[in-house]
């Protein structure tokens, strides 16, 4: 698969203040008052202070070096200013990293000194002195590195041409600086997401440094009409801008089905999982009670979990085995409940297996840590079986069923204990977007999952690409 961005190498920032004495014997003082935490290999900004000018002319001289692998040399001597008479002077000088003899690559260090010379680098000492003042700094040429997902559809259009089934829904995107790298490889940040639509929308805040996941919800107002073109250029904090992203849509006209309401429950007006409960519900994945109710914050049984698994893999009654197929065949489980089928079919992909002894315990509560070692499942199931929404080129299927880097993102969960059997879905749920953690601390892999959050997790697990 095409990754959305390119993978990024960049910078922590370090300043080293020393003694300043110049290269050569003439008055003032000269220093280099800050340099920025990271920069590209286009060039970097050096403010720099000098005092104490006695008349004349004299010349603010810099230097530069790969650190520590290269020593200075003449060719990285660049005059910064001319200042005639007593004079106390300050500036910045953008140092051209692209017209010196350096090769500066990702993650490189640069060093750079200030000296105070009588002469121009034509006639300055070959070297500066050992206690002029220094600072360095790393360079960046690379972009942030990510995923982003589309709302689920089983349309024949490619994903840059596809619609939406109904006016709500969440465009996200995942990124981070520091994805791929050793380590302890330095690295900016992650900077914004450079949102771009004809539509209105309200951007949400960054949540990290190193990594953000973008939700991005918005609604098409009633007067749509005409093509909308959705898309995002991520950029990180050394400057550097990744090509637009494909966009969700490419110029594709608003069609009516757009602007109709998504399907709706009694008791889910702003609930923080509306949007992907109402989204799903309006493709047919999901349903309410006869009430009129979806109960986002209701538990999830097996039984249930084992039918939407189903339902997303295109399967119906009509197309559910009548009897259990070979190691299937579960105690607790008869061809007179109504989860039979949906049950024996989970069991026969793959997707779920029994709990020990014979049982399935269809009507047991469904945890946080058992339901994205379900999906794990899935997407590691042979793609033979797919079907339905999940045989889409979606993130569950594209990126954690083809042994997709992880993670993304990481977290340093205090109660995810190694080695227990879903820690390593857990990891991969939560690196790739999928399911986000309880606090920034916790993922609560025993706690019962409820039936918003599953609707979330199953939105982002079908996103396309």
């Amino acid at each position: 698969m095409k990754k959305l961005f390119t993978v990024l190498l960049l910078a922590v920032f370090m300043l080293a203040q020393f003694s300043m004495a110049s290269a050569a014997t003439v008055a003032g003082d000269a220093s280099i008052t800050a340099i920025p935490d990271f920069s590209r290999a286009v060039g970097v900004d050096v403010d720099w202070a000098a005092t104490g000018m006695a008349a004349g002319t004299k010349n603010i001289l810099i230097w530069s070096r790969e650190y520590p692998a290269a020593a200075y040399a003449m060719s990285e001597c660049q005059l910064v200013a001319t200042i005639n008479g007593t004079s106390d002077a300050s500036g910045t000088f953008t140092y051209d990293f692209t017209a010196t003899a350096l090769a500066i690559a990702n993650g490189d260090q640069i060093e750079f000194t200030i000296t105070v010379d009588t002469d121009d680098c034509a006639g300055a000492p070959t070297t500066p002195a050992t206690d002029s003042v220094m600072g360095t700094s790393y360079v960046d040429t690379g972009y942030v590195n990510g995923i982003k997902g589309n709302p689920p559809s089983t349309a024949a259009a490619a994903g840059a041409l596809d619609t939406v089934s109904c006016n709500t829904f969440e465009y996200w995107a995942l990124g981070a600086d520091d994805f791929g790298l050793p380590a302890g490889t330095p690295y900016s940040g992650f900077d914004q997401w450079n949102l771009s639509t004809t539509g209105t929308f309200a951007p949400p805040a960054p949540i990290g440094a190193t990594s953000d996941l973008l939700s991005w919800k918005f609604t098409f107002p009633p007067t749509a009409t005409g093509p909308w073109t959705v898309y995002f250029t991520v950029s990180d904090k050394a400057g550097n801008v990744t090509p637009p992203a494909v966009p969700f849509r490419n110029a594709v006209p608003v069609i009516p089905a757009e602007l109709a309401a998504c399907d709706d429950f009694t008791d889910t007006a702003g609930h923080e999982n509306e949007v992907y409960v109402r989204y799903l519900a309006d493709l047919g994945l999901i349903s309410g009670f006869a009430d009129g109710s979806f109960g986002p914050d209701n538990t999830l049984t097996r039984a249930e979990a084992a039918t939407l698994f189903e339902i997303s893999n295109g399967y119906d009654e009509t197309l559910l085995p009548t009897s259990a197929p070979a190691g299937c065949d579960f105690t607790d489980v008869s061809a007179s409940d109504w989860f039979a089928g949906w049950v024996w079919q989970a069991c026969d992909d793959g997707f779920m297996n029994g709990v020990g002894g014979g049982l399935f315990d269809p009507n047991n509560l469904l945890t946080r840590g058992q339901i994205v070692t379900i999906m794990g499942n899935v997407a590691n199931a042979s793609p033979l079986l797919y079907g339905g929404f999940i045989n889409t080129v979606n993130i569950m299927t594209a990126y954690w069923g083809f042994g997709f880097p992880f993670p993304i993102r990481e977290a340093a969960w205090t109660d995810v204990p190694v080695g227990a059997y879903y820690a390593t879905p857990v990891i991969e749920a939560y690196g790739l977007g999928i399911a986000d953690g309880t606090s920034d601390t916790t993922f609560s892999p025993d706690q019962p999952v409820t039936r918003g959050e599953f609707a979330k997790m199953l939105y982002r697990a079908l996103s396309r690409q």
